[in-house]
């Protein structure tokens, strides 16, 4: 009897799931029937977030969201205070439902332009344009040019900062420590640039979207994705020697350092692509020049580890290492020119926050072995590192 008890059991993931199997449940009856409906006497609740503005010969397209929780209707668009016609993919929209909106206009190259949608109750929706300018199209001719500015700006400067390599390999261990604190500063500093970065994308992002929490999730989902990448590594290194729970070794370690320092690049990436898209060509000019001088520290950062490892790495090894903090460069420009979102810059950006802290807990706790910091040199080279950073940076600002 208690044999054939046991055998009707339901499995524990069954008895798991049952909660929330109910839960999804009472939901749906609640969003079904709707209980609350009629005590509603007020307006609907219309918002559209436009996440997109593209200029074509002749032409306008904004891409929309409905950012509001009840529907939206479309009904006229104005340009300039003048009702024009116009093409909507979708006139009626749900909630976070997306549209492109196609206006014919003949916009002056230079000139600010103001457009309003005007939905079916009569609310009116700014949108307001600085100076128009010719969108680039995305064709070979287009990649090319923002292929190779990523490359200029990305990896090149990167992989001329390797060359820091011999001089450090040549450093005593009194001087490691003031170039391993001199890495951090340099990472502290890109951690903040990334993360105000990130918070003005996550406050420009739709607010139902709720750009600050998907920055929030997207760097602790970087942060742990990284803790196991390092524990792994760790157990590979612990079969390897013998020597369980030891540190990550320097190649390691400088792997680490350039994935984090290659997202916060594709951050830079998406700078300039937004800027030589919206047409501001003299800042996109300018940024990629401030950016050329200021990644050539992060190769410095790159190689710091290595200075402890007994045999000289490969250029195999100093190639992936450049082409992985800069190649996300390249990806960066491009998707800044033609597929940039608030929405999704916030995610990249929180990406990037989350992987440099990890990286900079990691080589905060080997400099702390070595008692980097605690020394004089070793506070010299943190608050020079960000000194460094903060000079090369205004550059950019």
């Amino acid at each position: 009897m208690l044999q054939k008890r046991r055998r009707l059991r339901a499995p524990a993931w069954v008895i798991g799931l049952a909660p929330l199997g109910v839960i999804v449940v009472l939901a749906g009856l609640f969003l079904a029937f709707n209980p609350i409906a009629s005590l509603r006497e007020v307006p609907p609740v219309e918002a559209v977030a436009v996440e997109r503005t593209v200029f074509t010969e002749g032409g306008i397209e904004l891409g929309i969201r409905n950012d509001g929780p009840d529907e939206v209707t479309v009904a006229q668009v104005l340009v300039n205070d003048a009702y024009r016609t116009y093409t909507i993919s979708d006139q009626t929209l749900g909630r976070l439902d997306t549209a492109t909106v196609s206006i014919p206009y003949p916009w002056d190259d230079g000139l600010p332009i103001s457009i309003a949608l005007v939905t079916s109750t009569g609310l009116t929706i700014p949108h307001e344009v600085e100076a128009a300018t010719l969108t680039p199209e995305p064709n070979a001719r287009t990649l090319g040019i923002y292929a190779l500015l990523g490359l200029y700006i990305g990896v090149i400067p990167v992989v001329v900062g390797l060359f820091w390599l011999p001089a450090l390999r040549r450093a005593s261990h009194r001087w490691l420590g003031f170039y391993m604190a001199f890495t951090l500063g340099l990472l502290a500093f890109l951690l903040v640039d990334t993360v105000a970065e990130g918070l003005e994308f996550a406050a420009a992002t739709a607010a139902a979207l709720d750009g600050l929490l998907l920055f929030a999730i997207s760097a602790l989902t970087a942060v742990m994705g990284l803790v196991a990448l390092g524990n792994g590594l760790r157990h590979t290194s612990d079969r390897g020697t013998g020597a369980p729970g030891q540190a990550l070794g320097g190649l390691a370690l400088a792997y680490l350092i350039a994935a984090g320092i290659g997202l916060h690049n594709l951050g830079e990436g998406l700078a300039v692509g937004a800027a030589l898209a919206g047409g501001e060509v003299a800042l996109g000019t300018f940024l990629v020049l401030g950016f050329a001088i200021h990644n050539t520290t992060e190769g410095l950062a790159i190689v710091a580890p290595l200075r402890t490892q007994t045999s000289r790495p490969s250029l195999w090894h100093l190639a992936a290492l450049g082409a992985v903090a800069g190649a996300p460069t390249i990806a960066g420009a491009v998707a800044g020119g033609f597929i940039l979102s608030p929405a999704w810059s916030a995610v990249a950006f929180g990406i990037a926050a989350g992987t440099i802290g990890q990286v900079i807990w990691t080589v905060g706790r080997s400099v702390g072995t070595a008692k980097g910091l605690t020394s004089g040199l070793g506070a010299l080279g943190f608050v020079g590192g960000l000194v460094f950073m903060y000079t090369t940076g205004l550059l950019v600002a």
